[in-house]
């Protein structure tokens, strides 16, 4: 061995280990990626659907069937707007809509969301287009509160 070698190379000495900072931009790249699929499929998940101040009561009771897909829900507003099935609909329209929805299978049965500061009058002719149908079983969604 010669004298005054000590295992390291002159590479080694000239470049000693140092920690190398940079960013990785792969997984920000990831990160990013993930994020945009996840908006991306949940965006078309999220239905915009008609959001009522309902109106409140003691002794309400859970309506199952309303949460099902093919549920017949009519929706007042305050301003005096219909909805049927989330999508904004005439007065006059209303009957025939309900009709060919029963025709393709839909319960007999039709839940309304009435804004608790919607005109009388509003539900009043909402419910006269309902009985044009020949439907009597009419469930009405209301917020409980505690006593």
């Amino acid at each position: 061995m010669k004298s005054g070698y000590h295992g390291w190379t002159k590479t080694a000495v000239r470049w000693p280990n140092r920690i190398q900072w940079k960013i990785d931009a792969y997984p920000v790249v990831g990160f990013a990626f993930t994020f945009l699929m996840i908006f991306m499929t949940i965006r078309p998940m999220v239905t915009l659907r008609f959001m009522a101040d309902l109106p409140r009561a003691r002794f309400v009771s859970p309506v199952p069937g309303a949460a099902r897909e093919d549920a017949q829900i009519v929706s007042v507003s305050r301003d005096g707007q219909i909805f049927y099935r989330n999508v904004k609909v005439r007065i006059g329209d209303l009957p025939e809509q309900i009709r060919e929805s029963i025709r393709n299978g839909a319960d007999r049965k039709i839940y309304v969301r009435a804004d608790a500061r919607a005109r009388y009058g509003d539900i009043g002719q909402v419910l006269d287009e309902i009985r044009k149908t020949g439907i009597q079983n009419v469930c009405f969604f209301a917020e409980k509160v505690s006593p």
